[in-house]
């Protein structure tokens, strides 16, 4: 396998971020440049959307060199998302995904129709998407098949770091070849350019102008084009700002290192977090030398194509994995339990997000070094900051930076005048957001680039990992507040409120195997919740077979025993134990629906352990002791007839299959 090996975010991308697919020449066309031509949508629709109600896409077509608007073209994929409201607003929202090489289309389409996503009933105003030059929907697509390739042929191979950057290099270096032959200009897919599009995309679409939303590299693009351009922005929204003016890549191991520090004092903060791992960073850090000494082998399913991998893992990719997942709010609560997991050899949850990471198709490697060779490759190792960076990151850090210049060497692109390094000065009403869990592009980021701005409002979420809208329904409801009136501080009383990850823990979480079996759809580990079923409907014939004795007597003119008040007690428990049970099978499924929704990774774990939860949980079997005592009664006082009491004990059975159930998945703790 090429291991995941932490060098920083970036080098994790060069490794395993690839895709497949098709791409296309530049060619000369008849076509006026920076022209919008209607199309059927380039992509697979989300699932409820219909084109033509909700989105309408189509081809930008500009120059592949703005300076040149008589050379080669390139098309550049659109969507527009549609506004819901009666009165929607002209001036749409503009969104940039980062990367640079990630695509909006594919990121932004997801995500807006996403169940329980209430993003675009907030915004009163369409929604522009638009893949930018060389990423998976644009013509051409920077893609570069080679690393995929690589990725399939070495994926269960332990390699020495050597060997991996070796095989690396040499597939960016074919890469490049084969779209030198296909005489693409990579030196023309830059920011600069890239602002330009944007800009072009506004006029061609009829904006007079456009609210610009940006989240990583976006929000460095987003800068280029308030330096650029400002003329056609109404506000901007930077969301996991990268300043213009600092080199991400030299500071990566600090934020990496800053990201940890924030993580482990959290986690010492939360009494329940310091109860179950009390030695966090020291259990990281056992991890991480004894699988760099022994790599684990972790089954992982390419969901695409359904080949299953034993994928290699050793301490350096646990480590960069982790760096991963804190990219997502809703994995941050787990990173603490991941840890731990890793040192029982436990590594079924990351075996579950390693594919998301390994098997990215949508990624434009070629992009990406397009634009950072021609931007951020003015460094030499020694200018990243390593002093006081926890020895397992910095470890790596010179290397990575090393790697990032060969590869720039192999990529030779023209570099950017040094004016693009410098900090934005404007006065566009400008919403900044950052997250404290954010491990490439911390909150001190946000405060660099707010410096220059004279419009600026700044926030930090204290839950959020990397970008904050659409993960955090606050940031959700401080965005469509700034967009209503971009020119007054925007509400954001919703922040008072938000707290700190409610990390997964004994005291948060009721552990059990049956919500990791639900999340994975594994049929053997979901036997005792079926089991469970089986008993809970056994016991609800109750409410079957009771009406229908009742019916029968009531057509034949037979008349039932006044029953005793023990009698009708009994059969009250035995209802009141079936509508527990579903009430449990309900709150059971509503949450994991809910957790789903909210990319939670609580759902590989157990339930929350709210007070809902528990009192479904302890309830049955305290109606199940009642209902067993009940059972006895009837046999010794003759309650109903025999059948009667046959049956009553027939469902005291069920009710007991009900409870040892529940110890079966493990929940009565």
């Amino acid at each position: 396998m090429i291991i995941i090996r932490q060098r920083s975010a970036m080098l994790l991308v060069i490794i395993l971020t690839l895709m497949a697919s098709f791409i296309a020449s530049p060619v000369q066309s008849a076509t006026p440049t920076g022209t919008f031509q209607p199309d059927d949508c380039m992509f697979k629709l989300p699932s409820g959307a219909v084109e033509g109600r909700d989105l309408e896409c189509g081809w930008l077509q500009v120059p592949e060199r703005h300076e040149r608007p008589d050379g080669p073209v390139i098309r550049l994929a659109v969507a527009i998302i549609k506004s819901r409201a009666a009165d929607r607003k002209p001036d749409p929202l503009v969104m940039l995904q980062g990367g640079p090489g990630g695509s909006t289309i594919d990121t932004y389409t997801r995500i807006l129709f996403a169940p329980g996503n209430r993003l675009r009933d907030r915004l009163d105003r369409d929604i522009v998407l638009f893949d930018q030059r060389g990423t998976l929907y644009s013509e051409p697509s920077l893609v570069c098949e080679e690393q995929w390739e690589l990725v399939e042929r070495t994926i269960e191979q332990r390699l020495t770091y050597e060997e991996a950057d070796r095989l690396s290099l040499e597939a960016v270096t074919a890469c490049r070849r084969r779209l030198e032959r296909e005489r693409i200009d990579v030196s023309a897919f830059n920011s600069v350019e890239n602002a330009a599009d944007v800009a072009a995309l506004a006029r061609a679409l009829g904006y007079e102008q456009i609210n610009l939303y940006g989240v990583s590299y976006g929000t460095l693009l987003a800068q280029h084009v308030m330096r650029d351009h400002p003329g056609i922005l109404r506000s901007v929204v930077l969301d996991a700002v990268v300043p213009a003016s600092v080199n991400y890549l030299t500071e990566t191991p600090r934020s990496q290192d800053r990201v940890y520090t924030e993580l482990f004092g959290a986690c010492a903060a939360d009494a329940g977090c310091r109860s179950a791992y009390p030695n966090l960073e020291q259990s990281l850090v056992t991890v991480i030398e004894r699988l760099n000494r022994e790599p684990a082998r972790v089954p992982i399913t390419d969901n695409e194509t359904g080949k299953t991998y034993n994928a290699v893992l050793d301490g350096d990719s646990f480590a960069s994995v982790l760096f991963q997942i804190m990219y997502s709010s809703g994995f941050i609560p787990a990173v603490p339990r991941i840890i731990d997991d890793a040192t029982r050899n436990d590594f079924r949850v990351l075996g579950q997000v390693l594919p998301l990471i390994v098997f990215d198709r949508t990624f434009s490697l070629g992009m990406h070094y397009s634009v950072i060779c021609a931007e951020d490759a003015d460094f030499t190792p020694e200018d990243a900051p390593l002093e006081g960076v926890r020895p397992f990151i910095a470890l790596d850090a010179r290397r990575s930076l090393e790697g990032y210049l060969e590869r720039c060497a192999v990529w030779q692109v023209e570099p950017l005048e040094p004016f693009v390094d410098e900090p934005v000065v404007s006065d566009v009403p400008t919403l900044v957001l950052s997250g404290r869990f954010d491990p490439i592009t911390p909150p001190a980021f946000g405060d660099v680039v707010a410096r220059t701005l004279s419009r600026a409002y700044v926030y930090t979420f204290p839950d959020t990992g990397h970008a904050a809208v659409g993960s955090s329904a606050c940031a959700d409801t401080i965005l469509a507040s700034f967009l209503d009136n971009p020119s007054q501080q925007p509400d954001a009383s919703c922040l008072a409120e938000s707290t700190g990850p409610r990390f997964i823990s004994p005291a948060t979480v009721i552990f059990t195997p049956v919500a990791f079996a639900l999340a994975t759809l594994d049929a053997s580990g979901l036997m005792p919740f079926g089991a469970f079923l089986a008993a809970l409907l056994t016991l609800l014939s109750a409410w079957l077979i009771w009406p229908l004795g009742w019916v029968f007597r009531l057509i034949t003119g037979g008349e039932a025993p006044r029953p005793s008040a023990g009698a009708t007690l009994a059969r009250w428990l035995i209802v009141l134990a079936g509508v527990t049970g579903v009430a449990f099978v309900a709150t059971v499924l509503v949450t994991f629906v809910q957790m789903a929704l909210a990319n939670d990774a609580t759902l590989f774990y157990g339930w929350p352990r709210s007070l809902t939860m528990l009192a479904t949980i302890w309830t049955l079997p305290a109606l199940t002791v009642a209902v067993i005592a009940c059972a006895a009664l009837s046999w010794a006082r003759g309650w109903w007839s025999i059948a009667g009491r046959v049956y009553y004990t027939f469902l005291t059975l069920a009710a007991i299959g009900c409870t040892a159930t529940l110890a079966w998945m493990g929940v009565l703790v």
